[in-house]
């Protein structure tokens, strides 16, 4: 799965910059196409729309120009008017994209265009992985921890993410609960689980291609999955964390919300999104 071609929303925040600085830092790793598409919003100026759309477009331009500067990257800039997810959506749609981009807020304090709940709404429909940006793009990324628990979504979360940062230390996480809350707190039962679970991720990290048991990372923890998702993210400091989805967003919104909407409510460093 290559990623040759790449959208990146912007609105010209500095968390859409930093957005569009990893997308052509991605791009340039991987000989990709961008676009770089400002979702404009444009409220109730309908009747400026056009002209809205053109400012956009040229300010787009010198910025975009400014951030790549003398790198040699393939993009082209667009603006359209529209909900930003929706914008996004289908752009990424149109031109068949392998990866989105889009920066996030931190802690409800960033009102931009791309807050949370823009990212969440983008990861729910969109036709490609989505990558959610937050911190500043210093160099490729080196430190990543995926969230595993042998789904097709899992599966396919860790193969993208292994292309997409090559040369990056991985750890994979797999959360095992047991259901019975009576026995959570029994030591001999839990390490049970978590060797059960270890024995059941390195089989399946056989299966996509990990033979050596030393080319990752492996942790196994019983808990709720969200709670210890980020739990060992603290531990490990990641500058990316990866999370495959496979429930229609209606049943995540009928239950309650999922996993992957809480954590892209508010990331704790860069989050890449992959659907089965």
């Amino acid at each position: 799965m290559p990623v040759s071609k790449i959208v990146v929303g912007v609105d010209h925040s500095d968390r859409s910059d930093r957005a569009l600085r990893r997308g052509f830092e991605i791009a340039a790793a991987h000989d990709a196409d961008v676009i770089v598409e400002y979702a404009l919003d444009v409220g109730s100026s309908q009747k400026l729309k056009s002209l809205l759309e053109r400012v956009a477009v040229e300010e787009t331009r010198e910025r975009a120009g400014q951030i790549a500067g003398a790198a040699s990257i393939k993009y082209k800039v667009d603006a359209t008017a529209g909900r930003p997810f929706q914008v996004l959506r289908d752009v990424g749609k149109d031109c068949e994209a392998d990866l989105i981009v889009l920066g996030t807020h931190r802690s409800g304090k960033d009102h931009s265009i791309f807050a949370g709940s823009t990212a969440r709404r983008l990861i729910n429909e969109a036709p490609a992985p989505v990558l959610i940006v937050g911190s500043p793009p210093e160099a490729p990324y080196r430190r990543v921890l995926v969230g595993f628990d042998d789904s097709p979504a899992a599966r396919k979360a860790f193969q993208f993410a292994r292309m997409l940062a090559p040369d990056a230390r991985f750890t994979v996480l797999t959360a095992c609960m047991i259901p019975f809350s009576s026995r959570n707190e029994d030591p001999v039962l839990k390490q049970q689980v978590e060797d059960d679970a270890r024995r059941m991720t390195i089989e399946a990290l056989g299966k996509q291609g990990v033979t050596d048991p030393g080319e990752v990372e492996i942790v196994t923890r019983v808990g709720e999955s969200f709670g210890t998702i980020l739990k060992v993210q603290r531990e490990v400091q990641p500058d990316l964390l990866v999370l495959g989805t496979s429930m229609p967003a209606l049943y995540r919104q009928m239950f309650g919300g999922g996993i992957v909407d809480m954590i892209a409510a508010d990331p704790p460093c860069d989050l890449l999104v992959v659907k089965s």
